[in-house]
């Protein structure tokens, strides 16, 4: 179930990222990238495309209402210029409680699971390991490139990222990235490593027949529980140093910037509008 989980979140992205109708057609989006991992037969598809509504439903009525609630509380305190950096951290806490609201909305279908015949399940856990080892393969050709070299280009994507909401950078605010580039802690092999980690425990709930779906759930719900100490470290570390970046880049903004940012949310929030009237109708 976590490639329902993983596809789910591409909900969330597309409600600040693509026009309306990208949202509308979610659904259709996440039931393509469902039978990627694995073949279903009429009926299995019949099965997933209902929930696939039901799920796209209840995201679309009761989580978009709260993430254009918490990025209207954000917009009003950058307007004002009333945001203090407990407000950039609290932010973060919200976002991380949509997805966790997502992860406990699709724990309740892992009974769909044991619909599978053993033949599938063995073809979902083969088909989400190679996409893991396809990570490992990335991971350890970008390994091989100058150090140098994958730090600018991460400094340029986030370049790219911010440009688009508050227009091009100061020297100050392009010192600020370089030096939050520089500190932020090498996370993505841990992560990876983290990962395999549920693999294997997802292999084996899974490949036991019946399923148990009650650990199956708590796998879902809780993937944190699988965290070394020492990756729960760097990621509280990322976030620090991620929050006092942002901080230190809302201090420096100048009107003509805060102004941009204004805008730039008021647009997500008519995106957001838009798609509670849509489906509220």
């Amino acid at each position: 179930m976590r490639f329902l989980s993983f596809a789910l979140l591409i909900l969330l992205v597309l409600s600040g990222c693509t026009a309306n109708i990208g949202y509308q057609f979610a659904d259709t989006l996440v039931e393509w990238r469902v039978k990627e991992y694995v073949d279903l037969n009429d009926q299995q598809e019949a099965t997933l495309a209902k929930k696939v509504d039901e799920l796209h439903l209840w995201h679309a009525q009761t989580q978009i209402p709260e993430y254009r609630e918490a990025l209207f509380n954000l917009r009003e305190k950058v307007h004002n210029q009333t945001l203090e950096k407990a407000d950039i951290i609290a932010f973060e806490d919200t976002l991380l409680h949509f997805w966790q609201n997502v992860l406990n909305r699709v724990s309740k279908e892992t009974a769909l699971i044991n619909d599978l015949s053993v033949k599938q399940k063995q073809q979902l856990f083969e088909r989400i390991e190679e996409k893991q080892q396809e990570r490992f393969e990335k991971f350890e050709e970008k390994q091989s490139e100058n150090p140098i070299l994958r730090q600018l280009e991460r400094v340029n994507e986030v370049e790219s990222d911010l440009e688009d909401i508050i227009g091009d950078l100061t020297e100050q605010q392009d010192k600020l990235l370089r030096d939050w580039v520089a500190k932020s802690p090498s996370i993505q092999e841990d992560w990876l490593n983290y990962r395999a980690q549920w693999l294997t425990e997802f292999e084996t709930i899974l490949l036991t027949e019946p399923t148990d779906t009650n650990k199956l759930t708590a796998l879902i719900q809780d993937p944190k529980q699988l965290r070394t100490e020492a990756l729960q470290e760097k990621i509280e570390q990322s976030s620090n140093t991620r929050n006092t970046f942002l901080w230190n880049m809302y201090l420096s903004l100048s009107d003509n910037q805060r102004e941009a940012a204004v805008e730039k949310a008021d647009e997500y929030i008519d995106l957001l509008d838009s798609i509670m009237e849509d489906f509220n109708d």
